[in-house]
C-alpha cells in the first residue's frame, strides 16, 4: 500500500517534507516509523488524515500521515 508522509520541524532530518512510502498491508504507524528510522517516541505528534493517531493504529492505502513535534512557548 502507498502512504503519503508529511514531515515537519525536527523530523525533516528523516526525509523530505512530503513523500510516498510503500508498506505491506496492515502495517501500523510504528511500522512506518521504523521504516523511516524515526526512533523518537516521547515527543511526537502523529496525525492520520488530520486525526490524532497512535503507534498501534493500522494504516490504509492512500492515508496521509503527518509527523511533528509538540510546540510550546509563551
Amino acid at each position: 500500500m502507498k502512504i503519503r508522509v508529511k514531515l515537519y520541524g525536527e523530523f525533516l532530518k528523516y526525509g523530505p517534507e512530503e513523500s510516498y512510502v510503500e508498506l505491506p498491508d496492515n502495517s501500523t504507524v510504528n511500522d512506518l516509523l521504523k521504516k523511516l528510522s524515526i526512533e523518537e517516541r516521547n515527543y511526537i505528534i502523529l496525525l492520520i488524515n488530520l486525526k490524532r493517531s497512535w503507534f498501534e493504529d493500522v494504516l490504509k492505502d492512500g492515508d496521509t500521515i503527518s509527523i511533528f513535534a509538540p510546540v510550546g512557548g509563551g
